[in-house]
């Protein structure tokens, strides 16, 4: 066991994951911000850094709620429902996605730009080189996503301790050169001298594309190490810190320290042009090296989510499951799911070699997308509020500040979040241009229309259409009709002594009541099993060996449905009105109850442990 948690991620990692996607936002973020609202933008950047924080509320609160891998996903998925769900996770793939093609494209295009290079790269090798880093972190992430974490996480640290020796060296250079510098450029603050409402919700918006990346700590919150929230509490207040005392204060810098004519022609490569007016030739290579490794980085924020969201919808049915095929058995050191690492990477290659010419349109995409998860995941966190609590929720993360409309309780953290975010996404949608928005369109349809297609062939081939059986016993024995309105209790069975643990439900349940009941004995077939087997013993069993034994008056029913056993429970659920589930004990009691708690808190019912003895 203590080996088992020894594996998990600790802060220092999750920061470094989260923090090498946001950290990169000081290479573009004033260079988008400032053709919108000019020399503002630092303003914008800043008010940015304090949203932030509370988003690491809100976060916060919803993986109190529901501490499962996933992120909206998973919120969406218990709260609204599988269709929903499954739209929320395309969306999150579609980000993932334009993630990896833009972070790899915009480092190959910054290593591009170093003196050595006369002009900008042809096309085909800033192609070659964004391969690279897929390539890399889709290897290094099928041993696990820990090793690629560490390595990510050295990156994000220097990335971040250059920052703030830039700062520093900057704000010296200032004030050696105060005179000389420019200082009525400021007369006229934006682009159009002018300031108005539109201009400050865009630029408001446009400013949250130094946010993505922010939902990824929510897709592995389960290799976290223990307790959980602590850790997501400190990942995040480390990682915000970091770029709230970096980003607005380079912002700054670029644009004070370089001329009204510098700026516009250096939008794409701000940090290099303030390297190179205040440290030379010299802190330009640096600041290149570290723009190339950072984007790199911020790749694997990529797979590691992409894996956590991928692992997570492939458990519940809604991907293949070959997805969580694992070599382990055979090669100890590979860890991970290489058929989740290697087929992104395959997808991401391809999808960097084709949209090359397009770097700005797909950074658009993977700014809306990943705002839309986000603008998901509040909407989860809401009516997350409105459902029955786990047993020991922690109650310190909740937002205690609510709205209490009829029997609606809203928490008012989330709901403003939710707000603000859902308004820049509308915004940033109304003002993209058409290509992003056909991009867009195709990416998050296709994704959508294949989740679909798989489903719909799951359902095709898997779905129960045998009859159920139904059996009435003492009173019901010759009952044509057998009532539906029964108290029902659930039990789980595999098959494997199925009889004696039918008999020990019947037991408890005939110890504590001696009115009718109805007893559904219930399989999940995941496909590992002929179809049809477990169905046809469970029918023998009930009807052969344990209805003719007992006289009391109940009913036996035996249920089957395709998918996982938590994806089967929560479709018997919305059919049939039950609140205690019958669980065995198994041969490992403790994994048992694990599993028995966890689905306990996702139907939000009862869950009574039967002796296998």
């Amino acid at each position: 066991m203590e080996q088992k948690e020894s594996s998990k991620l600790n802060w220092i990692i999750g920061a470094g994951i989260v923090g090498a996607d946001i950290g990169t936002s000081v290479f573009y973020g004033t260079g988008i911000l400032f053709p919108i609202v000019g020399y503002l933008a630092p303003v914008f950047v800043l008010t940015t850094c304090l949203m932030m924080w509370l988003f690491k509320k809100t976060y916060e609160e919803g993986l109190a709620l529901s501490p499962y891998n996933g992120g909206a996903y998973s919120m969406i998925l218990r709260t609204i429902g599988r269709r929903f769900a499954v739209v929320a996770g395309a969306l999150t793939f579609v980000s993932y996605l334009a993630t990896a093609a833009v972070s790899a494209l915009s480092g190959a295009k910054y290593f591009g730009s170093l003196p050595i290079f006369s002009g900008d790269l042809p096309t085909g090798l800033i192609v070659l080189m964004s391969f690279v880093p897929i390539i890399l972190f889709g290897l290094l992430n099928t041993k696990g996503i820990e090793e690629p974490a560490k390595l990510v996480t050295g990156i994000a640290g220097f990335h971040f301790f250059l920052l703030i020796i830039m700062e520093i060296w900057g704000l010296f250079y200032i004030g050696f050169n105060y005179e000389s510098l420019d200082w009525e450029k400021f007369q006229k603050l934006t682009p159009s001298g002018e300031f108005n409402l539109t201009m400050l919700i865009y630029g408001f918006s446009a400013a949250f594309l130094g946010i993505t990346g922010f939902e990824s700590a929510a897709q592995i919150v389960e290799e976290l190490e223990q307790p959980t929230l602590n850790t997501v509490r400190r990942l995040y207040k480390t990682v915000i810190t970091l770029v709230s005392i970096t980003a607005p204060v380079i912002s700054i810098l670029c644009l004070v320290i370089l001329s009204s004519e510098e700026i516009p022609l250096s939008l794409d490569y701000l940090l290099s042009a303030l390297a190179k007016k205040i440290g030379g030739p010299v802190l330009v290579v640096v600041i290149v090296i570290d723009a190339t490794l950072t984007l790199f980085a911020a790749v694997n924020t990529a797979f590691v989510g992409f894996i956590g969201l991928a692992t997570t919808m492939a458990k519940q049915g809604n991907l293949p499951s070959i997805l969580l095929y694992r070599v382990a058995h055979k090669y100890p050191n590979v860890k991970g799911y290489p058929m989740i690492a290697i087929p992104f990477a395959l997808v991401a290659c391809t999808m960097s070699a084709l949209v090359a010419g397009e770097v700005e349109v797909v950074a658009k995409v993977y700014e809306i997308a990943f705002l839309g998860v986000m603008v998901s995941f509040c909407v989860g966190v809401v009516l997350m509020r409105n459902k029955a609590f786990r047993r020991n929720i922690p109650k310190k993360f909740l937002t205690q500040t609510k709205l209490i409309i009829g029997k609606r309780m809203i928490p008012v953290v989330p709901l403003f979040s939710g707000l603000v975010l859902g308004t820049a996404t509308l915004t940033l949608i109304l003002n993209a241009h058409a290509d992003a928005l056909l991009m867009l369109t195709v990416l998050f349809g296709s994704t959508l229309l294949a989740m679909a297609y798989f489903r719909w062939g799951v359902l095709e081939t898997r779905l129960e259409t045998r009859s159920d059986l139904r059996l009435g016993l003492g009173a019901f024995a010759d009952v044509a009709d057998l009532p539906e309105d029964l108290p029902k209790y659930v039990l789980c069975t595999g098959g494997t002594g199925a009889r004696r643990l039918i008999n020990n439900a019947l037991k408890s349940i005939l110890s504590e009541r001696s009115d009718p009941f109805e007893l559904i004995i219930f399989h999940a077939e995941d496909g590992k099993d002929p179809e049809g087997f477990f169905f046809e013993l469970l029918q023998r069993v009930v009807s052969q060996q344990i209805a003719p034994i007992y006289r009391d008056s109940f009913i036996l029913t035996v249920k089957i449905l395709p998918g996982s056993l938590s994806e089967g429970l929560q479709t018997l659920k919305k059919g049939i009105n039950f609140q205690t589930l019958l669980f065995g004990s198994g041969r490992d009691p403790k994994a048992s109850q694990a599993l028995g708690e966890e689905i306990a808190s996702e139907l939000e019912i009862d869950v009574i442990y039967l002796s296998q003895t």
